[in-house]
């Protein structure tokens, strides 16, 4: 397991600095499992093989942890400071909404979340500290991306917005698209571009199925019939046309409906409430894309106007504390007061920021974009040597189009 010794070497320096975590789990091998602290168990045994017997016993904290699915979900809760691969996010969700999901059914609790009211998925993202959006994007992956491109995805070959994309096709189109990927590869833009294709030529599809007309004449007379009749019934019914009650959620409850109302103070949109997560997410989507075109028009813009030399990402690292990382990781914060350095701020760079307590890393890191900047040279409110920038996870960044992962080195 990469970094053991290493680590070995820190708890050598400065002792065991966060405990073991463990569950009362009797078996041949021992009365106790390991929960979250492997790769410090397996630190302390090397430093015993060495000679440092001070090492011999730890003290732990013990959990119960009956329930197989909770003990899952404590596992992931207990590993979250962890950086994690694409593929590690993956597997989490997965176990993270069977595990959260047979709880829910079983009547479970897990301490400081509701199972029972509103969605897992806000529950799952709280857990992996990300966004709602991007649990939506793994979940669609986990569920709709064929095994092929599954493999490649976990192998590094394919990008994950370039997946999510893949994801959202048919499987006779992905296989298809298989086809062009083991060609010469795909791009995002290549994706992007494939998927738009697809829809516009099942639109055309639609349209062309509603042209065609019968040839045989009685059949077409036995349509208009049909027509007539559906016009009848819709005539003997206006009272479905002018009221509010039929398009209400609580029409099957409420004791006061009539076939005439026009405004109700209880009256709830029911195409709006039952409205699947996916179609929500769409709309989400929809809404987030036109913002992000009529940006990115503003800033194609202005960039001309400034005449900037380049548009070169740069990364770079920057220290924040622990509770800032996970408000931004939340999506509670979405710009930063930074000082200056000599090569400034601006739009597409890359941060790395990493997480200090108490003047510690916690290990924990987060990589986001930059999607604006302002120093004193373009605004008045701002002191000199200091600079306001606006920052998105640079996975929702490059879904949105604003970068492009696959162009670092």
């Amino acid at each position: 397991m990469p970094g053991i010794e290493q680590l070995a070497q820190e708890i050598l320096a400065v002792g065991l600095m966060e405990n073991m975590t463990v569950a009362y789990a009797p078996c041949e091998r021992g009365e106790y499992k390991i929960i979250a602290g492997e790769r410090r168990w397996r630190a302390l045994n090397l430093l015993l093989e060495k000679g440092y017997e001070d090492f011999e016993t730890v003290t732990c904290q013990i959990k119960s942890a009956a329930e197989e699915n909770e003990e899952m979900v404590q596992l992931i809760i207990a590993n979250a400071y962890r950086d994690k691969t694409i593929v590690d996010m993956l597997e989490e969700e997965k176990r993270l909404k069977e595990s959260l999901q047979y709880m829910k059914d079983n009547g479970l609790t897990l301490q400081g979340y509701k199972l029972d009211s509103g969605r897992l998925r806000d529950v799952i993202a709280s857990i992996m500290n990300t966004t709602g959006t991007k649990i939506a994007q793994i979940e669609s992956i986990n569920k709709h991306l064929i095994p092929e491109f599954s493999a490649e995805l976990k192998e590094g070959r394919l990008t994950f917005s370039a997946a999510y994309e893949i994801s959202g096709m048919a499987e006779d189109k992905q296989m298809e698209l298989l086809e062009k990927y083991k060609e010469g590869g795909l791009s995002l833009k290549e994706v992007k571009q494939a998927k738009k294709e697809i829809e516009e030529a099942t639109e055309k599809a639609e349209i062309q199925g509603q042209m065609n007309l019968p040839e045989d004449p009685e059949e077409w007379e036995q349509e208009e019939a049909e027509e007539e009749q559906e016009e009848e019934w819709q005539q003997a019914h206006p009272e479905s046309i002018t009221s509010l009650c039929y398009s209400c959620q609580r029409y099957s409850e409420c004791n006061v409906k009539t076939g005439t109302c026009q405004d109700c103070d209880r009256y709830v949109d029911k195409a709006e409430a039952e409205k699947t997560p996916e179609q929500r997410y769409d709309e989400e989507q929809a809404a987030i894309d036109r913002k992000t075109a009529k940006k990115l028009t503003e800033m194609e813009q202005e960039e001309k106007m400034q005449n900037l030399p380049s548009d070169e990402k740069k990364a770079r690292m920057m220290r924040v504390s622990a509770e800032l990382l996970k408000d931004i990781k939340e999506g509670k914060i979405r710009h930063m007061i930074v000082k200056e350095d000599q090569a400034g701020y601006k739009e597409k760079d890359i941060l790395t920021l990493l997480a200090f307590r108490d003047g510690r890393s916690t290990g924990e890191q987060m990589r986001v974009c930059i999607t604006c900047a302002d120093d004193a040279q373009t605004s008045s409110a701002i002191i000199e040597g200091y600079a306001v920038i606006g920052i998105m996870d640079v996975y929702d960044a490059e879904a949105l189009g604003l970068i492009d992962l696959e162009d670092e080195d």
